[in-house]
């Protein structure tokens, strides 16, 4: 015969009760019911973040590259689209004609586009020019590293913000969290 440490026999001790299951129960429904919600907030701002990082990222990177290769590349912001297209800018040559080279100094295509996940909204852009939440805003980089500037804010579906700004003489990107004033 078995004995365990309390001294009762094993064979009389068939497991848990149906009362201690349901405290049990009780208390992991009570714990998830305030540890869920907390989760999926945590989640939702770990993404905004996320995604100000990779649009302010890819904004250093096309300032860089237009110092770089001596073309102007230009972000666009598209609030209906809810994305973010970077592309370089074709200068135009010396020997077209004025309609050419207004053809030609058009975009030479995307090189890169950023689809903003779908809790995350562009919320507005400032730029001198004025406040944008529709349409197209957009952002140049020049050969020289400066920027024509602006701001940019995102917003998720909780309504915290992260702001994008763009100095507009150094074309520096700063990312910060909160709105902007």
């Amino acid at each position: 015969m078995l004995i365990s440490l309390t001294g009762r026999k094993w064979r009389n001790s068939r497991g848990f009760t149906l009362f201690e299951l349901l405290i049990v129960l009780l208390i992991i429904s009570v714990v998830s019911a305030f540890v869920g919600p907390r989760l999926g907030s945590s989640m939702s701002n770990m993404e905004l973040k996320t995604a100000a990082k990779k649009i302010a990222a890819s904004l250093r990177y096309a300032r860089s590259q237009a110092t770089w290769e001596g073309t102007t590349y230009v972000a666009v912001f598209d609030f209906s689209g809810n994305r973010v297209l970077f592309s370089p800018v074709k200068a135009p040559s010396d020997e077209m004609n004025a309609d050419a080279a207004a053809d030609e100094s058009k975009t030479t295509g995307v090189s890169k586009t950023y689809d903003l996940p779908k809790t995350i909204q562009l919320e507005k852009a400032i730029s001198d020019s004025g406040e944008f939440d529709s349409g197209l805003f957009t952002i140049s980089f020049f050969p020289a590293g400066g920027s024509s500037g602006g701001e940019i804010t995102l917003i998720n579906d909780r309504e915290r913000r992260y702001s994008i700004k763009v100095d507009f003489i150094l074309g520096t990107v700063d990312l910060i969290e909160g709105e902007m004033t």
